[in-house]
């Protein structure tokens, strides 16, 4: 989940394999740091893989924009979950 929130809020245009790269890479660090893992072992044990394969697609989640913790939290779960459906 904070992969795909990483991913839709990141600064990087995704308009080339450099700055998708670039986006995938802070994505990474950003949950590694979050777990206080290194971003290797975030990557392979924390984030799903679709999330990049999506992103990687040109496919992001729409960042929600409810005021309360709980609300953006439900809504962020619900949206990752729909990006992960999407088949």
């Amino acid at each position: 989940m904070l992969a795909a929130a990483a991913l839709a809020a990141s600064a990087e245009p995704g308009d080339t394999a450099a700055s998708r790269k670039r986006a995938v890479k802070a994505a990474v660090e950003e949950v590694a740091g979050y777990l206080g893992n290194t971003p290797t072992i975030a990557k392979n044990s924390y984030i799903d893989p679709r999330v990049l394969d999506r992103y990687e697609a040109g496919t992001v989640i729409d960042l929600p924009k409810a005021r309360l913790p709980e609300r953006r939290q439900a809504a962020l779960e619900k949206a990752v979950l729909a990006l992960l459906r999407d088949d």
